[in-house]
């Protein structure tokens, strides 16, 4: 059966909302599974899988358990990549903004089978403005890269699914089980700068973003230890603390060949067309599934129900 475009982010979005989640959340969490459906086909697919976890997930269960200036430290170890993914880019995004980088470390539940929904975060970021680099893992799921860049009307996406978790993970793992308040240096250049391979970049912005590159989709080493979940770094390539051009390293990075699936405007500006034009694809049991448990939403919306709408990360 096909679904028009608006139906899957409200199917999505009662679903979650039957589930107990705040208006705010299950709007974050439906464009997620959106996404996925836009740009994989497999975002309803996704989320009836987890239909049984629903009852479990809970946007409040993330916790920061480290920070220090631009770097946090999140346990969502009882939460699917799916619920602590938009809280990141938040986070991310804004220390980004000020800072010029931002890092969110987040472990999430073992055998989380989400993961393909987390594309979402590297292209939320770059619709922002941001370089992103999404560097996931799970129980369930593929490890995989995603890297967004921004340009218009949608942001270049490409990605790469892995054996292993990637050595750029493992090294930002480390780092961050190292403690982000005993740091005094940038943990990129704790995890990237020292070592690795030569680059052929003149600057030091240049070079730690070309080896961070190169280091997200190398396989980790066999005593590499790597939690479910997923670390997002989000650049602002206009901040006075980087120097050179990084745009012009995330285009020769991905023209490269390191990547086997890139998603360019074009491309998505005409699937976007043919699933405005035609909807979109979904197995009639898929939709039945997930459409009966969004129809146990009790109530209708009421003035105050988006009153607290958004994320709430305990520390």
């Amino acid at each position: 059966m096909r679904l028009a475009v608006r139906e899957v982010l409200e199917l999505a979005e009662r679903c979650l909302s039957a589930a107990g989640f705040p208006a705010g959340p299950a709007r974050a969490a439906a464009e997620a599974v959106w996404w996925t459906e836009l740009y994989r086909g497999s975002g309803l697919t996704t989320l009836r899988g987890r239909l049984p976890a629903l009852p479990e997930w809970d946007p409040d269960a993330l916790t920061t358990t480290d920070r220090s200036e631009f770097v946090w430290v999140v346990d969502g170890s009882t939460q699917p990549g799916l619920v602590a993914s938009t809280p990141a880019v938040d986070l991310a995004s804004a220390a980004a903004t000020h800072h010029g980088v931002g890092v969110v470390h987040t472990r999430t539940a073992p055998g989380d089978d989400t993961v393909p929904t987390l594309g979402h975060a590297a292209y939320a970021a770059a619709e922002r403005g941001l370089l992103s680099v999404v560097l996931a893992t799970g129980g369930a799921g593929t490890p995989r890269t995603v890297i967004g860049r921004p340009d218009d009307p949608h942001p270049i996406l490409a990605e790469r699914e892995l054996d292993t978790p990637s050595a750029g993970h493992a090294a930002l793992a480390a780092v961050a089980r190292a403690g982000a308040n005993d740091r005094r240096d940038n943990p990129l250049t704790q995890a990237f700068f020292t070592g690795g391979p030569e680059t052929e970049y003149g600057t030091a912005g240049e070079r730690l973003l070309d080896r961070l590159l190169h280091r997200s989709v190398a396989p980790s080493g066999a005593d590499s230890r790597v939690d479910p979940g997923f670390t997002l770094v989000c650049l602002d390539p206009d901040h006075a603390r980087h120097s050179g051009d990084l745009r012009r390293v995330v285009d020769r990075f991905v023209d490269g060949g390191a990547l086997t699936r890139t998603f360019r405007p074009a491309e998505i500006r005409d699937r976007v067309e043919t699933a405005l034009d035609d909807g979109v694809a979904v197995e009639e049991s898929v939709w039945r599934d997930v459409f009966d448990r969004s129809s146990e939403v009790l109530a209708p919306e009421f003035e105050g129900s988006y009153r607290g709408a958004g994320f709430n990360i305990n520390e």
